[in-house]
């Protein structure tokens, strides 16, 4: 979002205060990554494959509604592509029976991407993403190597590089905002291996008073010689946790992760998305009431700018008690209340004119 100020006063009461940290963060909509078997660049199937994944990532829907659109299949991929490159994988993170070596990555024009959406009516998935805290345990055969470990030992995986580097890899390319606990003391006591294995809500509890996440990603992965298996829980905030299973039978924990990533996105996305009949780009005035201070100014303003349903914003005024906005929406108005309602820091309060929303400051 842009911000044009009026005047000099405005801009150094909003220098003076220091940035507010909500709890979520915007994403790089334009690129993601596919794994691919070569180093081959000019394959228009791996330029399909990862621009579906950036169409999912920006829009909620599934790989397979993507790839099947006909507007995604006539697409000119290769002329909205600005570049894209090949990162070999350290053999460390592969299984002996992978094919795939190599992450293939492509960075899209923007424009060419909200143009494929919308022609092909995709829902649109608002770019700044809230926290899912992941909450993850092994279970490994025991070490033949030590005779003293008789049985399959629960841990924290935490440890485990190699499920780390596939956790982290596949939320950064479906643009998840995944963060994992400090698994400190504070932790460890609150939320043991066992809690988490048995989907308990120890960790629900430990992610929202500790850290002030919503959303969690309970994960028990279990190695075997020739397998490996998973359950995940996926709970957010006044929600029923939704349960999955995943395994792969050549133990491939990078193919492991990729569906229980796919799983996690597309549950993330559901209450989130915005269907494409509510796209509209109009203007409105914002009126944000029951300020106490310049930091709540400040705190509403970098709310709004996370938003991304807000194109452009203009500063009308700006006090201790009141701040007030023009701003560009590109969805519609009960679209924009919808989300407004869903986080919780603004409530409606009057609809002062057509085109003029007012809301109090939530400021417990």
């Amino acid at each position: 979002m842009r911000i044009i100020l009026f005047s000099k006063n405005t801009v150094t009461l909003l220098l003076l205060f220091t940035v507010f940290c909500i709890n979520a963060a915007t994403f790089d909509r334009t690129k993601s990554a596919i794994l691919v078997e070569d180093a081959n660049l000019d394959d228009k199937l791996k330029l399909r494959q990862v621009f579906a994944q950036i169409v999912v990532n920006n829009t909620g829907e599934t790989i397979s509604d993507v790839l099947n659109n006909s507007v995604f299949l006539e697409a000119n991929i290769k002329s909205g592509l600005k570049r894209s490159y090949v990162e070999q994988i350290d053999n460390a993170y592969l299984s002996e029976n992978s094919s795939y070596k190599y992450w293939f990555h492509a960075v899209m024009q923007e424009k060419f991407i909200d143009r494929v959406i919308a022609d092909a009516r995709f829902s649109v998935l608002p770019k700044n993403r809230e926290k899912i805290m992941a909450w993850v345990t092994v279970t490994q055969d025991p070490d033949e190597t030590k005779p003293e470990q008789k049985t399959n030992e629960l841990t924290y995986a935490y440890d485990d590089e190699l499920i780390i580097y596939w956790l982290n890899h596949w939320a950064k390319v479906m643009g998840i905002n995944l963060v994992l606990p400090k698994m400190d003391e504070i932790d460890s006591i609150n939320v043991s291996p066992q809690s988490i294995k048995s989907l308990s809500f120890e960790s629900q509890k430990q992610a929202q008073s500790r850290y002030y996440v919503s959303h969690n990603l309970l994960l028990s992965i279990d190695k075997k010689a020739d397998k490996v298996k998973a359950r995940s829980g996926y709970a957010r905030s006044n929600q029923d946790i939704v349960i999955n299973h995943f395994q792969d039978l050549n133990g491939d924990i990078g193919s492991l992760m990729y569906s229980v990533f796919a799983d996690l996105s597309f549950r993330f996305a559901q209450p989130f998305k915005i269907d494409s009949a509510n796209i509209q780009i109009h203007t409105i005035q914002i009126v944000v009431n029951n300020l106490s201070s310049y930091d709540d100014v400040m705190h509403v303003q970098e709310y709004l700018k996370h938003l991304s349903v807000i194109n452009d914003s203009m500063i009308v005024s700006a006090t201790q008690n009141q701040l007030v906005l023009t701003s560009e929406l590109t969805v519609t108005t009960a679209s924009f209340l919808s989300m407004i309602n869903r986080d919780k820091i603004l409530f409606p309060v009057d609809q002062g004119s057509i085109n003029q929303l007012v809301f109090s400051f939530n400021n417990l």
